[in-house]
């Protein structure tokens, strides 16, 4: 299989949303690492050459890509790239510096995690990938997943100072207009009312990996 797009769904609503050439995958067990644990899970498991894991809302997203773009085809995911992120930001974003303002205390909590795991947290990224939304080569992506995403993931969970610190509120409710869910369902689903600092710490590994193993990012 050359390459393989899933999207990840949590209501049978969000079908309709993904793309047609996805695969669908329904996760009924939210946890504080929200898609990062499909992705540890689905990737190891992938035949395909070209690996992407990403939410249902991949669509809606794409309106807000910088510069001319290429529409997601199954063509453009079986094109020649080691990454290919979906989403793109202006020259002039920082993702570390953008996170702090956005999570406060987002970069002494990343730092507290990686250190523990002897992972090297630059100033700044030289290529920012939001949202999980990419597709990259198998070796590549089950490398990040190997010796970045899982081991962060089993500190987080494992350590009781580090699981208080990625626990805290991420401000998420207050930075968004409505577009996420609900406090009780959170309260419901992970345990506390609010999006936790977890999943937005995961959501910038890969672009460290990126950046620390040097590796070319395309764009759509």
């Amino acid at each position: 299989m050359a390459a393989s797009l899933t999207q990840i769904i949590y209501k049978e609503e969000q079908r309709a949303e993904c793309y047609p050439f996805a695969n669908v995958y329904f996760n009924d067990k939210l946890t504080i690492f929200f898609e990062n644990e499909v992705i540890a899970k689905l990737v190891p498991e992938s035949k395909a050459d070209k690996i992407g894991v990403c939410s249902w809302k991949l669509r809606q997203k794409q309106r807000w890509n910088v510069g001319k773009r290429r529409e997601i085809t199954q063509e453009a995911l079986e094109s020649d790239y080691d990454v290919m992120s979906f989403t793109r930001n202006t020259h002039h974003h920082q993702m570390m510096y953008a996170s702090e303002q956005w999570h406060p205390g987002f970069r002494q909590i990343l730092s507290a995690v990686c250190n523990y795991v002897d992972i090297v947290v630059p100033f700044e990224v030289a290529q920012p990938i939001y949202q999980n939304a990419f597709m990259a080569n198998r070796a590549i992506y089950r490398d990040y997943v190997m010796t970045y995403l899982n081991p962060v993931m089993f500190v987080m969970s494992s350590d009781p100072a580090l699981h208080s610190l990625v626990t805290q509120n991420s401000m998420y409710h207050e930075l968004t207009r409505g577009d996420c869910a609900s406090r009780e369902s959170l309260q419901e689903q992970i345990g506390m009312p609010y999006y936790p600092m977890a999943p937005f710490l995961l959501e910038r590994l890969f672009s460290i990996f990126c950046h620390n193993k040097k590796i070319k990012v395309d764009y759509i």
